[in-house]
């Protein structure tokens, strides 16, 4: 007969438990510091330190040149740490917990992405950087970054059952709206740097003194503003829902707070990044901050709902019965 652990479940399913919730955590950080050492690559212009790919200058190891080993540290990172990581939770999450969807579907959908993104990775390299490919690349990377923390919250919380019942005053249609709205935010940010307007307005909030330039690139600088400006009201309300609505859960309050707190420096660093003459080291903060709202936006998305939509844990379990 199969040992019983304290919460329940027998001891076998309690380890396959924490290796998934180990596995799923440790892929989402990794899959976080991806992005960010992605975004180094291309405000330090090093998307083409090696032009060829998938090797460098047709060597596994870089020359020690500085553009050449930022972006191998951004081939390496993906091929010997994410990929593996993305990987070996996916078998994990398909094989062992085939009953559960919320944890096999996440799983099953990061193998693909992976892929994609990395084959992504390397037509940029080989067409030179254009702008709409590079911006593709971090949107892929985006995605693979939701859906790698959606699975890590379902690792917390399996078993997850469906339920008929909506729990709570629908604050969970708000956190996804939320959540897309930053997306498509971060989107207009990556088309802003692929079009070359990343310097058009050199002067913030307004563009040269004016709320509605007319020049091109000018204008497609300040539109950017404007869609942070108007689905970050948007993202700020759902971090209110969502806070009212979850009736004192602590994660929520958790995932509100840093969403919150990432928000507003984004915004910081954003008008610092205009004011300080868009030097490198601020556009790459200033990535780390979007996405950082990111990650906290769609942790709040998925939990609240997970908290809406499913029983989870021993609830779930009781419900199966």
């Amino acid at each position: 007969m199969a040992a019983i652990g304290i919460t329940g479940q027998p001891d076998g399913a309690q380890r396959r438990v924490t290796w998934l919730k180990g596995l799923s955590t440790a892929t989402a950080v990794c899959v976080f510091i991806l992005v960010i050492i992605g975004g180094v690559v291309r405000v330090t212009e090093s998307g083409l330190g090696c032009p060829d790919w998938p090797l460098c200058y047709g060597k596994v190891l870089p020359p020690l040149e500085y553009t050449a080993i930022i972006e191998y540290t951004h081939r390496f990172v993906a091929s010997v740490i994410v990929g593996p990581l993305v990987l070996a939770t996916a078998v994990v999450g398909l094989m062992r917990y085939r009953h559960d969807r919320w944890v096999w579907i996440p799983a099953a959908v990061s193998v693909p992405l992976l892929i994609v993104q990395g084959l992504l990775g390397g037509v940029t390299v080989l067409t030179h950087l254009p702008g709409g490919i590079v911006a593709l690349h971090l949107g892929t990377a985006e995605a693979l970054l939701a859906v790698c923390l959606f699975l890590m919250v379902a690792s917390y919380r399996t078993p997850i059952r469906r339920v008929t019942t909506v729990v709570g005053d629908g604050y969970h249609r708000w956190a996804i709206a939320g959540a897309l709205g930053l997306y498509a935010v971060i989107i207009s940010g990556a088309l802003v740097t692929a079009m070359g307007a990343t310097g058009a307005c050199i002067t913030w909030p307004l563009c040269q003194g004016s709320a509605f330039p007319m020049h091109h690139l000018t204008a497609i600088h300040m539109f950017h503003r404007y869609v942070v400006l108007v689905l970050g009201i948007l993202l700020l309300y759902a971090v209110w829902r969502c806070v009212a609505g979850s009736k004192g859960d602590s994660t929520m309050r958790w995932l509100a707070g840093l969403t919150l707190a990432a928000f507003i420096a984004q915004v910081v660093v954003g008008a610092a990044t205009v004011w300080l003459d868009f030097q490198a080291h601020w556009r790459a903060l200033h990535l780390t901050a979007a996405t950082a709202v990111w990650a906290g936006a769609v942790g709040m998305a998925v939990v609240a709902y997970m908290n809406a939509r499913t029983a989870w844990g021993s609830r779930a379990s009781q419900q199966a019965d």
